[in-house]
């Protein structure tokens, strides 16, 4: 490594340079080739940056060099910022308008709702009224039919009866057999008669006090029960407020369900129970049962599954 001398002479001092003391300082050649190289290393930097700088510039697109300058940009910003001011407040009348018609919507909407309903309900009463007057109609010629088909069956239910005693001893079996029919016959028609009248009237209740136990055996025993036909009792006295008439129509029409139900040969079972503060009666008999997919339908105007049914039976006893 070769090293050279270098006499330092300091700036402000007054020694003569001649014969100034000297001072040895030792470079290191290589350290300082360092040095420059790396002096040179950041001037190629520099320069980089520079380039990189320019070619940043370059690719800035014309259209926005104008920008740069600092005024022009501030006057384009104010000059946005007004738009978007006016922008704003149209925008903001906008929607005040739209909430004034929303408002406006909605109040036509609920009065569009009142006015539905009152139709809807002055449909209703008139619907009401002209069934009522309907029903009214068909009510008072139905009782003229009825009375005029009353009269005869009246007059069969006599023969029959006196052609019954006369068969006490059954000596004809057909003329017994016959007679049986007969009386099936004038039966089915009048029920099909009661269940017409009953769904037809208007229902207008006479309340009184009944004792369910003597209601039910008094029912019983005006029906016409088959031979074949048990009929199980199981009553205790219940004291109930009800119409007397209409509430036997409703048992009498159920327990004949059940005797048409064992098909003349089976058993009902009636049991009258308190529960609590309500009275239940309970009739059930050994016949098929209701099929599931009727179930539903039972009690709905006109439904039947019997060939000389009305239909009318169920539905009249479940609005009673």
């Amino acid at each position: 490594m070769r090293k050279f001398m270098h006499r330092i002479i300091s700036k402000d001092s007054e020694i003569d340079p001649m014969n100034a003391p000297t001072r040895t300082v030792f470079y290191d050649r290589n350290k300082s080739n360092e040095i420059k190289k790396s002096e040179q290393s950041n001037i190629v930097k520099n320069n980089k940056k520079v380039k990189l700088v320019k070619k940043q510039s370059q690719n800035y697109p014309k259209s926005l060099e104008k920008f740069l300058d600092p005024k022009i940009a501030d006057e384009k910003y104010e000059e946005i910022q007004k738009k978007l001011d006016i922008e704003k407040a149209s925008h903001s009348k906008v929607k005040n308008r739209l909430q004034l018609k929303s408002k406006s919507v909605k109040k036509a909407k609920l009065n569009l709702v009142e006015t539905q309903m009152k139709l809807d309900s002055v449909m209703k009463i008139g619907s009401e009224e002209f069934e009522e007057n309907k029903m009214e109609i068909i009510g008072k010629l139905s009782s003229k039919m009825v009375h005029d088909i009353r009269n005869p069956l009246t007059v069969l239910q006599m023969q029959v009866e006196l052609m019954q005693l006369r068969q006490k001893k059954h000596e004809d079996e057909n003329v017994t057999y016959s007679l049986i029919k007969m009386e099936e016959a004038i039966t089915n028609i009048t029920n099909q008669i009661n269940d017409v009248m009953n769904f037809i009237r208007k229902p207008k209740f006479q309340i009184s006090y009944c004792d369910l136990k003597d209601l039910l055996t008094r029912t019983i025993k005006d029906l016409s029960i088959p031979k074949n036909v048990q009929v199980d009792v199981l009553l205790n006295s219940n004291m109930v407020k009800c119409d007397i008439i209409k509430m036997k129509g409703v048992l009498t029409n159920i327990i004949q369900n059940s005797i048409q139900a064992t098909k003349s040969n089976g058993q009902i079972t009636i049991s009258l129970k308190e529960i609590g503060s309500n009275a239940e009666i309970s009739i059930s008999d050994s016949g098929a049962g209701i099929p599931e997919e009727n179930l539903e339908k039972i009690f709905e105007p006109m439904f039947t599954t019997k060939p000389m049914g009305t239909g009318l039976g169920l539905s009249s006893s479940k609005e009673l």
